[in-house]
C-alpha cells in the first residue's frame, strides 16, 4: 500500500473515530435526559407518579421533613394536600392544607388518596382536594344550599339519571347534557381523551353526575391496550420518524466523513509523498530539489501546501548543506592525495640525499676530509628537515584528538612578541603597535603560532614586509599579523585551515608540510580562543583572538 493510501485511510479512521465518539455522546445524553426525566414530575396528576419520583422530591432526615420547590408548584396546580406520617399513623407534617381540617383517611374517598412508602418507618400521603372531588363530599352530606353556590364558584355541572328512565337530566350548571352524556359514555369505555371530569355519586337510588371542565385534556395522549401494551400510535410514529431521520441524518454525515476524510488525506499527503521521495533521494546521494508542477508554482508551494513551507525550506537547507558538504569532502580529499603525494616527495628526496650521501661515505672512492665534513652535514640537514615533518604530522593529531598538553603561565605580551621579532631576524618583520596586556599561554606552543603564520607569508612571497599589531577589546587581546604580499586566491582561503592544505601560490623551493595553519588554529584554540584571516591582492591579515586577564599599563 502507498503511503498515500496509508494517510488516507489514517484520516478516514480518525473521522470515523470523532463519529462514533459523536454518537456515543449523543445516546449518553439521551439516557441521561431521561433518568433525568425519570427522576421529575412526568404527568399532570402527582397520584400516578411513581415511590422513586416521590422519594426523590420530599426530604426525610430524622424530625427535618421538606419538599421540593417542584412538588411543591405540583401540590398547589393539583389542589393536592401532602401528609407525612409515621408506620403508627401519627401525623408528622402536611403540606398545601390551606387551611382545611384534616379527616381520617377513612373520611376521604378511597380514590381520592394515594400513598409511597419513604422509608421504613415513614409514608407520604397525597389527599386530592380538588374542587369536584369537595363538591362530591358536599353532595353526599347534603349540603345542597352551600353545594349550590360552591358548584357556581367553581364551574360544576350537576346531571342525574333516575332509576326508572335511562334519560341523563340536568340539574345545575352550563354544561350541555348531550356533550356529558358522551364523556360519561367515553369514560366508561377507558377513553382517557375525555374533555370533562366526571365524579358518579348515588343519593335515593339514582346516578348523580357531577361535572368539570378536564384542564389537562392534552396530557391524556398516553394510551395502552387491554393488554397494558403502550398504544400511542402519534408518539411511536414520531419515535420512529426521529430514528428514521436519525438514520439519514448519519448516513449524510459518514458520506461527508468519508469524503472529507479522503479530500484532506490525499491534500495532506501529496506533499508527504514528496518530501518522502526528496528524502530518498537525499539518502541516495542526490542532492539535487526535485520540481513537482503540482506542489510548486514559480519555485513556491501552492497557497493550499503552504502549511509545509517551514518543512520544505528546511529539506532545501539541508540539501544544500549536504552538496555542500558533499563538494567539501571532494575537495578535502583531493587536497588529502595532493598533500601525500607532496609529504611523500618531501620525504622521499631528502632519503634519497641521506641514502646517496652515506653510501658514498661508506664507499671506497677517495672522499677528503672537507667533503666528508659536507656529506655529514647534508645528512644531518635531511634528517632535521624529517624530523620535523613527523612532529608537524604527530603535533597535528594530538590537538585534534585534545591529548596535547599545554603549559599556561601569564606572560606580558609586548615583551613576548619584542622577544619573537628578535630571534626570528627577519629585517622585513616589525612590531608597531605595542599594546600590553596580560594573557594566560603556552610560550613556546604560541611561539609555534606566530612562526607558522609569519613564515608563510616570508616563504610565499617576494620582498615582503610583514607587521605585528596588539590591542585589547571586550576583555580579549587581538594579535594583528599582516603583509602586503600577493595574498591568497579566493577559492583557497576557505581551506587554509585544513589539515592538508597547501598553498597553491608556493615557490619551486618550498615544500611545506601542509599543517602549519591547521595547527596554529588547533594551538590557538586549545587557548580558548580563535584565528580571523581576510585576504586581497593587496595582502593577507591574520587576528589571533585571545582571552586577556587584564591591560597591562606602564605604571603597573
Amino acid at each position: 500500500m502507498s503511503i498515500e493510501r496509508k494517510f488516507t485511510w489514517r484520516f478516514i479512521n480518525y473521522f470515523l473515530l470523532l463519529y462514533v465518539l459523536i454518537n456515543i455522546a449523543i445516546i449518553a445524553l439521551f439516557i441521561y435526559l431521561i433518568i433525568r426525566w425519570n427522576g421529575t414530575l412526568l404527568t399532570g396528576d402527582l397520584s400516578t407518579e411513581s415511590t422513586s419520583t416521590m422519594q426523590s422530591l420530599i426530604n426525610v432526615e430524622d424530625e427535618k421533613i421538606s419538599i421540593t420547590e417542584p412538588l411543591a408548584v405540583a401540590l398547589k396546580k393539583n389542589k393536592s394536600m401532602l401528609v407525612i406520617r409515621d408506620s403508627d399513623g401519627t401525623i408528622l407534617k402536611i403540606f398545601n392544607q390551606n387551611g382545611e381540617k384534616l379527616h381520617g383517611l377513612y373520611w376521604y374517598y378511597i380514590q381520592d388518596v394515594t400513598s409511597w412508602s419513604l422509608t421504613p418507618d415513614r409514608q407520604a400521603v397525597l389527599i386530592n382536594r380538588k374542587p369536584i372531588v369537595k363538591a362530591a363530599e358536599m353532595f353526599d352530606l347534603r349540603q345542597d344550599a352551600a353545594l349550590k353556590r360552591y358548584m357556581d364558584m367553581h364551574e360544576i355541572g350537576l346531571f342525574v339519571q333516575s332509576s326508572r328512565a335511562a334519560e341523563l337530566k340536568k340539574v345545575h350548571g352550563s354544561f350541555s347534557t348531550n356533550l356529558v352524556e358522551k364523556a360519561w359514555f367515553q369514560d366508561l369505555n377507558g377513553d382517557n381523551f375525555n374533555e370533562y371530569n366526571i365524579r358518579e355519586t348515588m343519593r335515593d337510588g339514582n346516578y348523580y353526575l357531577l361535572v368539570e371542565k378536564n384542564p389537562r385534556v392534552l396530557d391524556k395522549q398516553i394510551i395502552f391496550d387491554d393488554n397494558g401494551a403502550f398504544k400511542d400510535e402519534a408518539f411511536i410514529n414520531g419515535l420512529k420518524n426521529f430514528f428514521i431521520g436519525y438514520l439519514l441524518f448519519s448516513v449524510v454525515i459518514f458520506g461527508i466523513i468519508l469524503a472529507l476524510a479522503l479530500l484532506v488525506g490525499h491534500r495532506l499527503t501529496r506533499p508527504l509523498v514528496h518530501f518522502v521521495d526528496w528524502v530518498k533521494m537525499l539518502q541516495n546521494g542526490n542532492y539535487a530539489v526535485p520540481y513537482n508542477d503540482k506542489i510548486y508554482r514559480r519555485d513556491r508551494l501552492r497557497r493550499k501546501y503552504r502549511v509545509y513551507t517551514s518543512v520544505d525550506d528546511s529539506i532545501k537547507d539541508l540539501t544544500t548543506k549536504l552538496r555542500q558538504d558533499e563538494q567539501y569532502q571532494e575537495r578535502i580529499g583531493k587536497l588529502r592525495e595532493e598533500w601525500i603525494a607532496g609529504i611523500s616527495h618531501d620525504l622521499k628526496t631528502p632519503l634519497s640525499s641521506i641514502y646517496g650521501y652515506s653510501k658514498l661515505l661508506t664507499s671506497d672512492i677517495e672522499i677528503s676530509a672537507e667533503e666528508r665534513q659536507q656529506f655529514a652535514q647534508i645528512i644531518e640537514d635531511k634528517a632535521l628537515y624529517i624530523d620535523t615533518l613527523i612532529k608537524d604530522l604527530n603535533m597535528t593529531y594530538q590537538l585534534k584528538s585534545e591529548v596535547l598538553d599545554f603549559n599556561k603561565e601569564e606572560t606580558r605580551i609586548v615583551p613576548y612578541i619584542n622577544d619573537f621579532v628578535v630571534h626570528y631576524n627577519q629585517p622585513g618583520l616589525r612590531y608597531v603597535n605595542q599594546t600590553d596586556a596580560v594573557v594566560h599561554i603556552d610560550r613556546e606552543r604560541m611561539k609555534r603560532v606566530l612562526l607558522n603564520i609569519i613564515s608563510n607569508a616570508f616563504v610565499h612571497n617576494d620582498s615582503v614586509e610583514v607587521w605585528i599589531n596588539t590591542t585589547v577589546a571586550d576583555h580579549q587581546l587581538i594579535i594583528s599579523i599582516a603583509d602586503n604580499g600577493s595574498g591568497i586566491k579566493k577559492e583557497d582561503l576557505p581551506y587554509i585551515f585544513d589539515h592538508y592544505y597547501r598553498g597553491t601560490n608556493t615557490t619551486s623551493d618550498h615544500n611545506g608540510s601542509g599543517l602549519g595553519l591547521a595547527i596554529a588554529r588547533q594551538i590557538v584554540k586549545g587557548h580558548g580562543g580563535h584565528i580571523e584571516v581576510e585576504s586581497s591582492v593587496a595582502g593577507t591579515r591574520f587576528r589571533i583572538y585571545l582571552p586577556a586577564i587584564k591591560k597591562f599599563r606602564a605604571s603597573e
